[in-house]
């Protein structure tokens, strides 16, 4: 029988304590490398861009006139396609020009196309399938009053290649959460690339009359 001295014995057993420590903590590490993974569903979208959807661009300047005053529409009250064809059939003037929409904007924040609103908007995160909400807000530009009372909740979504590939959203809704300001989704969009989503507010007045409430702005959306 091998005789082993106690200082061996006291090495050995050292080395072997060393060794039972090593591979905890080897075994914690990877178990923690699991749980971490298990936290994360597969495919989830990790979205640390501030800026995530906007797209950057030259700021709009359509609501200024050559001289740098503003040009602001004043807003009156809502009337129906029905009356407004009624009133101009009694004779009624009004500088009606056909409705002409606006190329979409840069950023997060323009005036709305007729000069009526400044629009600015926030959102979720932006990817291929992932249900995106936008928050916007509107402030009436010829007197800072919020736009509240609107239901924007139809926004046209289409790629900005292809005008016909629109976005399958489906039930989206708009909830004004404080005056002027609406929770506007679920949104998606089914490819990567540039979108255009187009917001409409007051769309059940009719857009003949230049004072109508009704108004509509575009953004570009950039979709990794």
């Amino acid at each position: 029988m091998m005789h082993v001295s106690r200082d061996e014995s006291k090495s050995w057993a050292g080395w072997r304590g060393m060794r039972l420590l090593l591979l905890a903590l080897a075994g914690g590490a990877l178990l923690g490398v699991a749980c971490s993974d298990d936290d994360e569903p597969e495919g989830a979208v990790a979205c640390t861009d501030p800026n995530n959807g906007a797209v950057a661009g030259v700021a709009d300047a359509h609501c200024v006139a050559d001289d740098g005053s503003p040009i602001v529409q004043a807003i009156g009250a809502c009337v129906s396609g029905a009356e407004a064809e009624e009133g101009e059939a009694e004779g009624e003037e009004h500088e009606h020009e056909e409705e002409e929409e606006h190329e979409p904007y840069f950023g997060r924040e323009a005036n709305d196309d007729d000069c009526k609103y400044h629009v600015s908007f926030t959102n979720t995160c932006v990817a291929v399938n992932e249900p995106v909400t936008f928050t916007l807000s509107l402030t009436q530009l010829y007197d800072d009053a919020p736009g509240d009372g609107t239901n924007p909740a139809f926004p046209e979504v289409f790629l900005a290649s292809d005008l016909t590939h629109i976005s399958p959203s489906n039930d989206i809704t708009a909830r004004e959460t404080a005056p002027g300001v609406y929770d506007i989704g679920p949104v998606l969009f089914d490819v990567a690339g540039r979108w255009v989503v187009r917001f409409h507010y007051f769309e059940n007045c009719s857009d003949v009359v230049p004072d109508s409430p009704h108004g509509h702005a575009a953004f570009y959306i950039d979709v990794p």
